[in-house]
């Protein structure tokens, strides 16, 4: 993305504060609230009995420590969000943030540009500002890695099950009309394996996404807000008396 150019982004400052740090933890309360109606029910200590790999538990656990991570990073965008709030003129509060973040650090790089006695470039500027978007974009991708995590976490889990199956035909007994009922019972817990794992993989993977695209928008809202502070006088480097152009 180039901060050269002039664009349109709707930059009105939220109301109330850190909205979507709100949103984030009303909506883990209400996960929060139906794990201990699974729990309260037995739906849980059944699974974990059906569950012989006990790949489904692993699940739960990355995903509630994904799930925290989220939170941190998004407590983090919504401080930078506030602090470009602030710079702009647009919101007063004091940023329960340290003064060394990353706002504060893209515009000191970008004011010590613009009061450089050397002539500035377009590019010199492009590359400050994408060394700092890789940076507020990097939970993101993070997210998207331990999202597929969970997925292959559950498929792992399918194939174990299977495995569980097939061992109930080798290591048992004929089948015949006296011991049908034992195999399949014993297969079950082999299905039981593969079909709870999927299950706990996929809506894991599907809650852990929808929380991203929460922290997605959030960064974005920070990035066009390094963009609107890039086009202040007193922040730009670009200006015609530093900035050196090219001969084409």
């Amino acid at each position: 993305m180039n901060v050269t150019q002039k664009i349109d982004i709707d930059f009105e400052a939220p109301s109330p504060p850190f909205m979507t740090l709100l949103v984030w933890f009303l909506g883990f309360n209400v996960l929060v609230f139906v794990g201990y109606v699974v729990v309260a029910q037995g739906y849980w200590a059944k699974m974990l009995a059906a569950d012989q790999s006990k790949i489904s538990l692993l699940i739960v656990i990355v995903f509630v420590a994904a799930s925290f991570h989220v939170a941190v990073c998004l407590f983090k965008a919504c401080c930078y969000q506030e602090r470009i709030y602030e710079r702009l003129g647009k919101r007063a509060i004091n940023v329960p943030f340290a003064d060394k973040d990353i706002v504060s650090g893209y515009l000191d790089e970008m004011q010590t540009l613009s009061q450089s006695k050397k002539p500035t470039t377009i590019d010199q500027a492009n590359y400050i500002f994408e060394i700092y978007v890789d940076r507020l974009r990097a939970p993101i991708e993070l997210g998207s890695f331990w999202s597929d995590v969970l997925i292959r976490l559950g498929l792992i889990g399918t194939i174990v099950g299977f495995i569980f199956m097939l061992q109930s035909f080798v290591s048992g007994p004929d089948p015949s009309s006296e011991n049908i009922q034992n195999l399949l019972i014993t297969m079950s817990s082999g299905m039981g394996t593969a079909l709870y794992t999927t299950f706990a993989g996929l809506i894991a993977s599907t809650l852990l996404s929808l929380q991203h695209q929460l922290l997605g928008r959030t960064t974005e809202r920070v990035i066009a807000g390094l963009i609107r502070l890039t086009d202040q006088p007193s922040v730009s480097p670009l200006t015609d008396r530093h900035v050196e152009r090219k001969e084409v």
